[in-house]
């Protein structure tokens, strides 16, 4: 981290109501000066094209969404983003293995990824060193980012929709719970592999959907969840909105049509179709349609 801050920032009204009770005014500009210090033109949350896909669905209970990626799993070398990863998860995971952010199937194979190849890259990389080294100024950042982004929504008429984890598997409500009652007119919301017994107290404005694999642990894991009433997504060798409509005994959500999981009706699974590195999976991970 930079020793002094260039940066001045100066937080607008909704941000300083937001943050009373759970902030000192002057601690908090510090920590966003440092993150954007650090950040420098690279924001925390962005878009994808399946967040795309819910931003322009339309219906008559719209959401405005973004997103945040960082180096899945252990692929940044600083820290394991996700713990309960598989293997199987590992090698094909979208964070690395699929459109914009594709490191190529060879490099996935040998666990050599370059986060300097591109600016996409770069800002990943970017993101994990802030959260590593001032968790702190990260989550003050988020703050303003997700203030901005409800803002957004708004304006437009719609609700504010936000994913803090589009690559990794961070327990946002343990590392930073103040995030769900400074927001609670947002709609949180992410895929898991973590245990049941490790979320099962989220915030009710954070809404989870847990994420198959090929390990019997993670099946397991994986049926607990759907009997307390959450879902599971699972990837199949499948073309989009091409899925089998029964799985393991239930029925089967099309997944690919939006990201907007926390619409899904409790007690299913997901459907997705195995995309980019996917196709190539051969450790079980990816499902029989």
């Amino acid at each position: 981290m930079t020793n002094q801050s260039v940066s001045n920032y100066k937080p607008n009204a909704s941000v300083i109501e937001r943050i009373s009770g759970h902030y000192e005014l002057s601690e908090f500009i510090a920590l966003v000066n440092e993150a954007r210090d650090y950040l420098g033109s690279t924001n925390l949350f962005g878009t994808s094209y399946k967040i795309d896909l819910s931003n322009e669905l339309e219906s008559n209970d719209p959401y405005l969404t973004n997103v945040m990626y960082m180096p899945p799993s252990d692929s940044s070398g600083l820290k394991n983003f996700c713990p309960w990863a598989t293997d199987g998860c590992r090698a094909v995971c979208l964070g690395v293995g699929s459109g914009r952010m594709n490191h190529g199937y060879k490099n996935l194979a040998k666990r050599n990824f370059n986060w300097n190849k591109d600016n996409t890259s770069k800002a990943q990389l970017k993101r994990a060193e802030l959260f590593v080294n001032n968790q702190s100024a990260f989550i003050a950042l988020m703050i303003v980012e997700i203030d901005k982004h409800a803002a957004k929504a708004a304006a437009k008429g719609l609700k504010a929709a936000t994913r803090p984890n589009g690559s990794t598997d961070i327990l946002f409500e343990h590392v930073a719970p103040q995030l769900f009652a400074i927001f609670s007119d947002v709609q949180f919301y992410d895929y898991t592999k973590a245990p049941l017994n490790t979320r099962i107290n989220k915030p009710a404005n954070y809404h989870l959907t847990f994420s198959f694999a090929e390990t019997l642990k993670n099946q397991t894991e994986a049926a607990k969840y759907v009997a307390a009433g959450f879902n599971a997504a699972v990837v199949f060798k499948a073309e989009k909105h091409n899925l089998p409509a029964i799985f393991k005994g239930q029925p089967v959500i099309d997944g690919d049509i939006h990201d907007m999981r926390f619409k899904d009706a409790a007690g299913h699974y997901i459907g997705l179709a195995a995309k980019g590195a996917a196709k190539h999976d051969t450790s079980g991970f990816v499902q029989a349609a």
